[in-house]
């Protein structure tokens, strides 16, 4: 069948089934719900990991005060989009934080202190955004933030483009999902209650650049005012589709499946095929990025379950805590409280609430546990092919779980692992209760980190090959540099032969004459200056050489330029004072003379006289003023008979001394007698 043919079925609104799926309770209670915003959080934490990528830079610092709309990444590669500041305020910190995630494992995160005030960036809107061009508009919507909204955050600006350039032609069928597949979640039904004129906007934008053959507004039959909505607010060529409610309808290649009867290859992206399917949240952020200059900073998300005092849709500020959101709809938690991230099938069970919120996220559901029961203990598979049946992506699950279990992870790729969505229709049939999506997702993350090695270990051969091949190189250029200088020495050497002493020794001089002419050459052509920016950037004392070097420099220096200072013109005094202008001031000021005068005759030391004039009222002539003495501290000394009995020798000095010359022999010291150092002293005697 012709695509033509198919087209005149799709606009004549045939519907068709896809393979497998289940038919749950939707649980579609805050449908009715009108959409309230939260206050700003105490606290804003937005993770940096899908936001870097190869290449990325972080714009702000610890510190620094960013408004609402501010740009914080330059995002790496063309998957990856900026990330944008939530409120205005401060960046405490830029560090690792656990990250909404079933492992609990940690990841970069820039974390804001809002002020309050919420300051935001002036918005820049294109009134006239029909007379851009398609890439400006893709390049538009990436720089705002926009990724995809409905659970798998896929950069919608890089989908778009891949339709136009990767597929085989125009693009044919542009799809916006309204179905909301996903039981608890009625965000997407609330917003296109309230925003479907904004969205209606936003099909045009993405029409203008993709320019579609045919756009279909697909929506559950379970939401008929939302589909009442986008009736009365798309352009009369979109066609709004209402959808048998089935699960998981939702999936982008089972919504192709129901709207187009078109079956895409799981080797294969739906954009390649010409067929592009976008969310009707993302196509609302379109909308705000390109015609209202708003960066994606918000989104809705629904938050529901009985433990909860009151249920909702809530537009949230990406990074707030989901404990800043449970506080804000009264949380009366049980004994063993879990906390869904996501819906019951898609969702996951958060390690803690101190998690924050990000454009995947859709809903928190919290359950209670009559309202949920927790899982039972698993038993042994008893190969009913239940899961089979009702799997969208025909795979064999039980086939697939048993070989996870046993470690056969290449089987399991073969089989079709990577193919699975995690829906959860599996384990929702299993009558033994196993928990087959979470096994899944276990057997995926496994081959993910296998296929990443066997990447490293290709790219690891690879450089080593590459490098065995620069060392072959290098090794064969070194042989031929060594054989061309052994060709050399041999002639020079059978040169030598023919020549005679006399010539041989004239070649000799010759060379000496000309290295020291090149040495010479090399000397006069590096002044003093350079050669002491050079000391002073290689040596620990090179401030203190470039000092002595900007006073006349080294002996050897000086020994250098004496023949040229005696040919050389005397300079001036301004070229001198420019000179010593070049050196630094602390240079100049703490630089001392190396070739001082030679002293041949120490000088005569002049006795020392007292200067009165510096005496405040000068004594009388004639009157003796005693020379001041250092007080020293007594116990330093000892006593006078102390010092008597150590200047007494030993025998063995004394015997020596006396055998000794008279004229060597030492003076006698006069002591005073032991009986008169020990009488008191006369009263006549004058007390010092």
């Amino acid at each position: 069948m012709s695509f033509s043919q198919q087209l005149d079925k799709i606009l004549n609104g045939k519907l068709w089934r896809f393979f497998g799926g289940i038919k749950p309770d939707g649980r579609k209670s805050t449908g009715h719900l009108p959409i309230e915003e939260l206050p700003i959080p105490s606290l804003i934490t937005l993770p940096l990991e899908r936001h870097l990528g190869p290449g990325g830079e972080i714009l702000v610092k610890v510190g620094d005060y960013v408004k609402a709309g501010q740009v914080l990444t330059t995002p790496g590669g063309k998957r990856n989009v900026p990330l944008h500041a939530s409120t205005s305020g401060h960046v405490t910190s830029i560090g690792l934080q656990v990250l909404p995630h079933p492992s609990g494992f940690e990841g970069r995160c820039l974390t804001i202190k809002p002020d309050g005030l919420d300051v935001a960036v002036p918005p820049e809107p294109w009134p006239n955004w029909q007379d851009k061009t398609p890439e400006e508009l893709l390049e538009r919507i990436r720089a705002y933030g926009v990724e995809g909204l409905g659970g798998a955050q896929f950069q919608t600006a890089a989908k778009i483009g891949a339709a136009l350039e990767e597929a085989k032609g125009d693009c044919n069928i542009f799809i916006v999902n309204g179905a909301e597949c996903e039981p608890v979640a009625t965000c997407d039904d609330r917003l296109m209650q309230e925003k479907a004129a904004e969205i209606a906007q936003g099909i045009e934008v993405v029409r203008h650049i993709l320019k579609p053959k045919a756009i279909i507004v697909a929506i559950e039959d379970n939401k008929p005012e939302a589909i009442a909505a986008m009736k009365q607010a798309v352009a009369s060529d979109v066609m709004v589709r209402t959808i048998p409610t089935i699960y998981p309808s939702g999936a982008a290649r089972n919504l192709i499946k129901i709207c187009t009867g078109i079956e895409i290859p799981y080797n294969e992206h739906t954009s390649e095929c010409g067929i592009v399917v976008d969310n009707v949240e993302t196509v609302f952020a379109i909308k705000q990025a390109v015609i209202d200059g708003l960066p994606l900073i918000k989104r809705v998300i629904t938050v529901d379950g009985q433990t909860l005092g009151k249920s909702g849709n809530a537009l949230v500020r990406l990074g707030t805590s989901v404990r800043f959101v449970l506080n804000a709809y009264k949380l009366n938690p049980e004994r063993q409280q879990r906390i869904i991230l996501g819906g019951p099938f898609m969702g996951f069970t958060l390690p803690t609430i101190d998690v924050p919120l990000t454009k995947s996220a859709t809903c928190i559901f919290v359950p209670a546990q009559k309202e949920l029961p927790p899982a039972e203990e698993p038993m042994n598979c008893i190969r009913c092919g239940r899961c089979a049946r009702v799997c969208p992506s025909r795979l064999v699950p039980y086939q697939l779980y048993a070989l996870s279990r046993a470690g056969r992870h290449k089987q399991t790729k073969a089989c079709g692992q990577m193919d699975c969505t995690e829906c959860g229709c599996c384990a929702y049939v299993c009558p033994s209760r196993i928990p087959l999506s979470h096994q899944f997702r276990k057997e995926k993350a496994i081959l993910r980190l296998l296929d990443e090695q066997q990447w490293r270990n290709q790219h690891t051969q690879e450089r080593i090959a590459a490098r065995n091949e620069r060392l072959k190189q290098e090794e064969a250029e070194r042989q031929k540099r060594r054989a061309a200088a052994l060709a050399r020495a041999q002639q020079q050497k059978e040169d030598a032969g023919k020549l005679s002493a006399e010539e041989i020794a004239q070649k000799r001089a010759a060379a000496v004459a000309a290295a020291r002419a090149r040495a010479a050459a090399k000397r006069a052509a590096v002044t003093p200056q350079a050669k002491a920016q050079e000391l002073m950037g290689q040596s620990k004392d090179g401030m203190l050489v470039a000092a002595m070097m900007a006073q006349g420099g080294t002996s050897a220096m000086l020994k250098e330029q004496a023949p040229e200072q005696d040919q050389a013109p005397q300079s001036n005094e301004a070229e001198s004072k420019q000179r010593r202008e070049q050196i630094p001031y602390a240079l100049r000021l703490g630089a001392k003379p190396k070739h001082a005068q030679v002293i041949t005759q120490w000088p005569e030391i002049a006795p020392h006289e007292q200067d009165l004039t510096r005496v405040e009222n000068p004594p009388a002539e004639g009157v003796i003023i005693p020379e001041s003495k250092p007080k020293t501290k007594s116990y330093l000394y000892a006593p006078e008979e102390d010092r008597s009995q150590h200047l007494v020798l030993p025998s063995r000095l004394r015997r020596a001394a006396e055998t000794a010359a008279p004229e060597a022999r030492p003076a006698p010291e006069a002591r005073p007698a032991p009986e008169a150092s020990a009488a008191p002293a006369s009263s006549t005697e004058t007390d010092h």
